[in-house]
C-alpha cells in the first residue's frame, strides 16, 4: 500500500507556484516555498549544517572564479552562522564564524565543532568562548592534492557508526596509511572513512568517476552516494545516485582503476540523473511527513535548476527509485547545491541556491555572474504554519534521569537531537549497555529506537557492546539484522562468525548481503565454503559482496579448488586475487600554465556580436534546425551525438537544452573557444617530435592518446611526452556566424533547446 501511494503521488500532475524575488518556484500541491535567508545575511550559500541550538552554519562563497592555486593562497570565502531570534526558522542575524577560507565544499557539525572541507584539507573549527566566532582552527585531514577543478574533496559526513566519511574526486595520486598499517596509493575516486580521533582510516568504495559528492545513510546503515561523470556522456546520461556497498567499484572505465580488485563489471547506477551536476543529497527522517515522504531522497541538480525527489524501494540486495521533481525554478541562474532536513521542523527542508557565480569546471557562457546572488529557501507542508514550529533550543532533551529513559529518546527524528542523545549515552559508557541491549532485542520498541541503539552500541568499545549488537542478528525485523551485520563488519567481530554463517540464507537479500560483507571483513576461513554455497539469486550486489568477502578472506587454495567446478564467483575472485597488483607508477607529465584566453577587448567584441545575433535570431524553427543539425555539410552530426546518433568527437548534446540557455548555445556555436565542456578541454601535447592539439583520450603508463579529429587519434609513447599545456582554442572551428545566416542560427538554437 505504501508503494502504491508513493507511485500515485509521484505521478500526480498537480503543482503549486510561488513567486519569490526573480524566481517562480513550482512544487507539488500541499507544499509551500518561502525565503529562509538571503543577502546580506548570506550571499552565495554552498553547503549548510545545523548546530546543537538550531544555529545554521553556511559555507558562503565570495564569488571568486580564480584558479584554485590562487584561491588556496588568497582564501576569500567564509563560513557564516545564521540564527533566528524569534525561533521561527526565519533567520535574521548573521555572524562570520570563519573568514579567509579556501573554496568550501562541505560542512558538518559534530560534537561542538564545525568540520569544513576546503581542498585539500578538512578543517575542524571550534568556538571555544561562545561568541559565535571560531577561534580555534585545526586541520583534521589533509589530502595534499589540489587539481584544477578542486574536486579532490567533498564532505565530510557523519555516519551513524561514529565514523566521518568524505569523498575524493579527480584523479590525482594520493598516499595514505590505512588503519591496519598498510600503505595505500591510488589516483582513483573514493569514499573514505575515519574515526573523529584520526584512527581507523578505511577505503569504502572506489570509482572511475570524476566527482563523488554527497553521501547519506539509510536507518539500517546502507550508504547512498551521488556524483558526476559516472559514465562518459552518451544518450543524455552522465550523473546519478548509487548504492555504495563496501568494496564496490563504480564509474566509467578509467586508467585509475587498474590494480583495484573488482568482482566483475562496474557496479550499476541506482538512479540516472543525466547532466545534472549532482551535488547535495538528503534523506528524510521526520515522522510528521506523510508516510510516503519518510525515507525519500532529495537531490540537488545544479545544472537543471531543480531539486528532485526519489522514492526508495528495496530491490533485491539494493534499491530502486521512483523519481519526480520536488522544486523547480524558472530561472537559469538558480543553482541548488545543498538540501538538508530542517531542524526547525516539522515537515521542512532547506535548500541552498548558490546563485550565478560558479564557473570553474562547470562552464556555460563566458559571462560569469557573481552579482546574481543566491539564497536559502524552505520547502514545507502548507498546513503547518511558522508559529507552530518549535524552536530547537526550547525542545532539546531534558537532562537524563537514568540510562533507560535516555535510550527511549533515540527515536527522536531531528538529527541534532538524536546526536545529542547518543553523546549522553556514550558518556554513561557500559552502564547504558543493558538498556541498549533490551532496546535492540525487544520488537515492541519503535524501529527507529532499535536501529539507533545498534548504532550507539557500534560507537562503544568493548565486548559487552559487541555481544549486545550480536543480539540484533536474531531479530525478526530485517532492518535490525542488516544494521547488526554492518556493525559487526565494522568491528570485524570474530565472536559473531557462528551466528552469521546461517544468515547467508537470510530471506531478506539486504541482510544476506550485509552478512557476507561481515564475514569477509572478519576473515575466518570457516566462512569460505558457506559463502561459495550462497544463493546469490542473480543479484549483482549480493554477488559482489559474496565475491568480495572471498577475496578479503584470501583463501586462495580453496578458491582454486572451487574454480575447477561451476562456481563462477570463485573463479572470478581467484582471477581478481591474482591480478590486483598496483598499477605501474606513472611518471607525472608536467602541466604548463594555460595559454592566455581572449583579452578584454576581444571579449567585448564577442559579447556585442552575440547580442546582435540574438536580436537577429528570434523565432527559430526547431524542425528546420533539426534538418540543419543532421546535414553532414553542417558538421554538427559529424562530431556530436543526439539521442545516440552521431559522432563522439565532441560533447553529447542529447540533453543540452536542459542545461544551456539560448545565449549559451549561440555562444558555443559562434565562439566555441569561449568555454569548454568537462572532458573536452583542448590540450597542447608537447613531445620530443613536436606539438599536437587535441583532447586527452588516454593517459596510461605506456602511452598517451590524443583525439585530434573525428575518428583520428595520435598515439605517443609516454616517455616521449614532455608536457601538457591547456590550450585556449577549441577544436571546434569558429566562424559559423559567417557560414550560417542569423535565421539558420536561430533554427539550430531552437532545435538544441528541445533536447531535454
Amino acid at each position: 500500500m505504501r508503494l502504491l501511494l508513493a507511485l500515485v503521488f509521484a505521478t500526480a500532475v498537480h503543482a503549486a507556484e510561488f513567486k519569490i524575488g526573480i524566481h517562480t518556484f513550482t512544487v507539488p500541491d500541499g507544499l509551500t516555498v518561502e525565503l529562509a535567508a538571503g543577502p546580506p545575511l548570506v550571499n552565495r550559500p554552498i553547503t549548510m549544517a545545523f548546530g546543537d541550538a538550531g544555529e545554521l552554519y553556511v559555507a558562503d562563497s565570495s564569488g571568486s572564479n580564480d584558479p584554485v592555486e590562487k584561491q588556496v593562497k588568497d582564501r576569500t570565502h567564509r563560513i557564516v552562522r545564521l540564527t533566528s531570534s524569534r525561533g521561527d526558522g526565519k533567520f535574521d542575524k548573521s555572524t562570520v564564524f570563519a573568514d579567509k577560507m579556501m573554496f568550501p565544499e562541505g560542512t558538518m557539525w559534530l560534537a561542538g565543532s564545525l568540520y569544513v572541507s576546503a581542498p585539500p584539507q578538512i578543517w575542524k573549527l571550534t568556538d571555544t568562548d561562545g561568541d559565535g566566532v571560531a577561534d580555534k582552527r585545526e586541520v583534521w585531514f589533509d589530502g595534499k592534492t589540489l587539481t584544477g577543478c578542486a574536486n579532490d574533496l567533498h564532505g565530510p559526513y557523519a555516519g551513524p557508526d561514529g565514523f566521518i566519511y568524505w569523498c575524493k574526486g579527480g584523479f590525482a595520486e594520493q598516499h595514505f596509511k590505512l588503519g591496519d598499517g598498510r600503505d595505500f596509493v591510488s589516483s582513483a575516486s573514493h569514499l573514505y572513512r575515519m574515526r573523529p580521533d584520526g584512527t581507523g582510516f578505511e577505503v569504502v568504495i572506489t570509482a572511475g568517476m570524476d566527482n563523488p559528492v554527497d553521501v547519506v545513510f539509510t536507518p539500517s546503515g546502507e550508504r547512498l552516494l551521488c556524483g558526476t561523470f559516472l559514465q562518459n556522456p552518451a544518450n543524455g546520461k552522465r550523473d546519478g545516485i548509487y548504492h555504495a556497498v563496501y568494496g564496490g567499484v563504480w564509474g566509467k572505465e578509467h586508467r585509475c582503476l587498474k590494480g583495484h580488485p573488482r568482482t566483475g563489471p562496474l557496479m550499476p547506477v541506482m538512479t540516472q540523473l543525466g547532466p545534472a551536476a549532482a551535488c547535495g543529497l538528503e534523506m528524510s527522517r521526520l515522522s510528521d511527513w506523510a508516510e510516503e515522504w519518510r525515507g525519500n531522497l532529495f537531490a540537488c541538480n545544479f545544472n537543471l535548476r531543480k531539486v528532485t525527489r526519489h522514492i526508495l524501494t528495496p530491490d533485491g540486495a539494493t534499491f530502486r527509485t521512483t523519481d519526480s521533481d520536488l522544486l523547480v525554478s524558472d530561472q537559469t541562474d538558480f543553482h541548488p547545491t545543498d538540501v538538508i532536513e530542517d531542524s526547525f521542523g516539522p515537515s521542512s527542508l532547506l535548500i541552498a541556491d548558490t546563485g550565478g557565480w560558479y564557473k570553474i569546471c562547470c562552464p556555460t557562457s563566458q559571462l560569469v555572474k557573481p552579482d546574481v546572488l543566491g539564497a536559502i529557501y524552505r520547502v514545507r507542508k502548507s498546513d503547518v504554519h511558522m508559529e507552530q514550529m518549535p524552536r530547537v533550543l526550547g525542545t532539546l532533551p531534558a537532562p537524563r534521569p537514568d540510562g533507560s529513559d535516555i535510550v527511549r529518546k533515540l527515536n527522536m527524528d531531528i538529527p541534532v537531537f538524536r546526536e545529542g542523545t547518543v553523546r549522553e549515552i556514550l558518556q554513561l559508557g557500559e552502564r547504558a549497555v543493558p538498556s541498549l541491549t533490551e532496546s535492540v532485542a525487544n520488537s515492541a520498541h519503535p524501529i527507529g529506537e532499535r536501529l539507533a541503539s545498534v548504532w550507539t552500541l557500534t560507537r562503544m568499545p568493548g565486548e559487552a557492546a559487541r555481544a549486545a549488537v550480536r543480539r540484533g542478528l536474531a531479530q525478526t525485523d530485517a532492518q535490525v539484522r542488516t544494521a547488526a551485520a554492518l556493525s559487526i563488519a565494522l568491528w570485524r567481530d570474530k565472536g559473531a562468525t557462528d551466528a552469521l554463517i546461517p544468515l547467508l540464507a537470510d530471506p531478506d537479500l539486504h541482510a544476506r548481503r550485509a552478512v557476507a560483507e561481515a564475514l569477509g571483513r572478519i576473515g575466518d576461513k570457516r566462512a569460505v565454503a558457506p559463502l561459495l554455497a550462497t544463493d546469490t539469486a542473480g543479484d549483482r550486489f549480493l554477488e559482489h559482496s559474496v565475491a568480495y568477502a572471498l577475496y578479503e578472506i584470501g583463501d586462495i587454495a580453496s578458491l582454486a579448488n572451487a574454480a575447477a567446478g561451476p562456481g563462477k564467483i570463485a573463479h572470478g575472485m581467484l582471477t581478481a586475487s591474482l591480478n590486483t597488483k598496483p598499477a605501474p607508477a606513472m611518471k607525472p607529465i608536467p602541466v604548463e600554465p594555460a595559454m592566455p584566453g581572449p583579452d578584454a577587448a576581444t571579449l567585448a567584441r564577442q559579447r556585442a556580436r552575440l547580442e546582435e545575433l540574438l536580436a537577429l535570431s528570434a523565432n527559430g524553427d526547431a524542425e528546420r534546425g533539426k534538418q540543419l543539425f543532421l546535414d553532414a555539410k553542417s558538421l554538427c552530426i559529424t562530431c556530436h551525438a543526439m539521442g545516440g546518433i552521431g559522432g563522439t568527437f565532441g560533447p553529447d548534446l542529447t540533453k543540452v537544452g536542459a542545461i544551456r540557455t539560448p545565449r549559451d548555445l549561440l555562444e558555443a556555436i559562434v565562439f566555441p573557444s569561449a568555454s569548454f565542456v568537462r572532458s573536452y578541454e583542448p590540450m597542447l601535447v608537447k613531445t620530443k617530435k613536436g606539438e599536437t592539439l587535441g583532447f586527452i583520450k588516454k593517459d596510461a603508463p605506456d602511452e598517451v592518446v590524443i583525439a585530434t579529429a573525428p575518428n583520428v587519434d595520435a598515439r605517443f609513447p609516454r616517455a616521449d611526452v614532455l608536457a601538457f599545456q591547456p590550450a585556449a582554442t577549441s577544436l571546434m572551428p569558429a566562424g559559423f556566424d559567417g557560414i550560417f545566416t542569423p535565421a539558420q542560427l536561430a533554427d539550430l538554437v531552437a532545435y538544441l533547446k528541445t533536447a531535454k
